[in-house]
């Protein structure tokens, strides 16, 4: 009679255990992964196709989706309007915290068990900023591919072991050497591998019997043999090109210096935060020069097609003279110039630091992908409380809401000064963009010997609606040019750049 009783108590408990997993419980939705394939699932060319058919596809066990995307119920309810429970992007990205604590729920244990000591990780990369469990392969599983991720921020390894460009496809992979969920430093993988990346070229038995190898250098090779010893005994810091032969990933603060406008600079910032390569650091707080510092001439010549010249160099000064903020531009061109403009953010506008003058460029704008005749100017995505979609006008903030944002410093101002008139006009760039006249910023400018100068003062504080400069805060700003043959959204345009008023990791220094 006791065993039956037990018997009977442990079936109800399973018949419970059963219920409870059948039921939604803890926002997770209903169906688990079922209900995601029933919209993600369009056909052959789904990313989720690469999920399933991968080590993350264990679809039936668990929550399926859920187990890397978080209880994502409300999601399933209102799928254009709530973000799954842990997004990667591109349409919502979750914090970095929030999207690495997915990943280390499994792999902390093991490959990422030192993931939170890293630079990559101190930084603010994410597992997804190198890892895509969506695509058809994830290059950096891959050791011909993985430096074409590795080389988007460490941009002297382009240039192959020892420098050498030409042999950059015969290299070992960059974790050959290094470990990027451990440390930067490649001492103590190469101790574990004993050297692998070295001895991918270089054999020790083959170079024993060469006479350009000494002696002494023979002699050190033999104690390669034992285990404990890396070739960085003797040869560290020969692996790669000096860090100085490529621009710096951290900008040094100069009063002057020559910078490169690209040409055309119509990339808008939907796209970049979306379906741009680069778009999970760019949402993750990343400045577009961590990847394209010294890229500039580069990026013109590519999407610049037939358009000469692509890429534009003018030299640029910063200097405070009491309450003025000084500022003059030079550069070598035709006359037929017509039109340069600068447009400036504080650090408290979180997308402009990011992203500079792309910040308010837009796919429905004229000439954009999504132009539907509406003439928009420019503007910021946060003055939008609901973005343009397929049959839904964008909706644009109340009066109320876009005063509280000017008062916290989410705008952006503009100046635009015409190089055949005296006309200087500036715009407050929030929900549009308003022209009216500069009457604060004093002009000068000439054009002699094939080359336009300029000497702009503009005073620092108590400006009333603007930016207001002041000696404590960091700017961001970019600077556009037009020529006879490119007007409006065609123009050569700069990177996000930085200003300071002594600061130590700005482009720019006003003292």
């Amino acid at each position: 009679m006791l065993t039956y009783l037990r018997i009977s108590v442990l079936c109800a408990l399973l018949a419970a255990s059963t219920a409870a997993l059948a039921q939604p419980s803890a926002g997770y939705s209903a169906l688990g992964a079922k209900q995601c394939l029933s919209c993600h699932d369009f056909g052959p060319e789904s990313p989720v196709h690469n999920v399933l058919a991968g080590s993350h596809g264990d679809m039936e066990a668990g929550r399926g989706c859920e187990k890397c995307h978080g209880p994502s119920a409300a999601h399933t309810k209102a799928p254009t309007k709530t973000s799954p429970g842990v997004s990667f992007g591109p349409r919502w990205t979750a914090t970095s915290a929030a999207q690495d604590g997915q990943c280390l729920a499994c792999h902390e244990d093991n490959v990422a068990k030192h993931w939170r000591d890293t630079l990559h990780m101190i930084n603010n990369l994410t597992c997804v900023t190198c890892h895509d469990i969506h695509a058809d392969e994830d290059r950096v599983l891959y050791e011909k591919k993985q430096a074409e991720v590795c080389t988007v921020c460490h941009k002297a390894q382009k240039q192959g072991i020892h420098g050498m460009q030409k042999r950059a496809s015969r290299n070992p992979p960059c974790t050959a050497c290094h470990n990027p969920h451990r440390q930067e430093s490649a001492r103590d993988e190469m101790l574990r591998n004993h050297s692998s990346g070295c001895s991918h070229c270089h054999d020790l038995v083959r170079m024993a019997d060469r006479s350009s190898v000494s002696d002494r250098a023979k002699r050190s090779h033999k104690v390669m043999a034992k285990p404990g010893s890396t070739c960085l005994k003797c040869h560290e810091g020969v692996a790669h090109a000096p860090a100085d032969s490529v621009p710096p990933m951290q900008p040094t603060p100069e009063a002057t210096r020559t910078i490169t406008l690209f040409y055309p600079g119509i990339a808008d910032s939907d796209w970049l935060l979306q379906a741009h390569p680069g778009s999970q650091p760019l949402r993750q707080g990343a400045n577009c020069q961590r990847c394209h510092r010294g890229e500039e001439a580069a990026m013109g010549e590519s999407r610049g097609g037939r358009f000469t010249p692509s890429s534009r160099d003018i030299q640029l000064s910063f200097s405070q003279e009491g309450d003025q903020l000084h500022i003059s531009v030079t550069w070598q061109g035709p006359e037929s110039d017509s039109a340069i403009s600068f447009m400036w953010g504080s650090q408290e506008n979180e997308a402009f630091r990011r992203g500079g003058c792309f910040a308010a460029c837009h796919s429905d704008m004229p000439g954009m992908t999504r132009d539907r005749g509406q003439q928009r100017g420019k503007y910021l995505k946060v003055s939008r409380a609901q973005q343009q979609r397929i049959g839904q006008a964008a909706i644009i903030r109340n009066t109320a809401e876009l005063d509280q944002l000017l008062l916290q410093g989410e705008f952006a101002e503009m100046w635009r000064i015409q190089l055949h008139s005296t006309a200087v006009e500036r715009s407050v760039v929030l929900a549009d963009a308003k022209w009216q006249p500069a009457d604060l910023i004093q002009i000068n400018k000439s054009y002699s010997g094939g080359r336009w100068s300029m000497e702009l003062k503009r005073k620092m504080q108590d400006t009333g609606a603007g930016v207001n400069f002041d000696s404590e805060t960091k700017y961001t700003f970019g600077v556009a040019l037009n020529g006879a043959e490119n007007p409006a959204g065609l123009h050569w345009i700069s990177l996000p750049m930085t200003l300071s008023f002594g600061g130590d990791d700005t482009d720019f220094t006003a003292e």
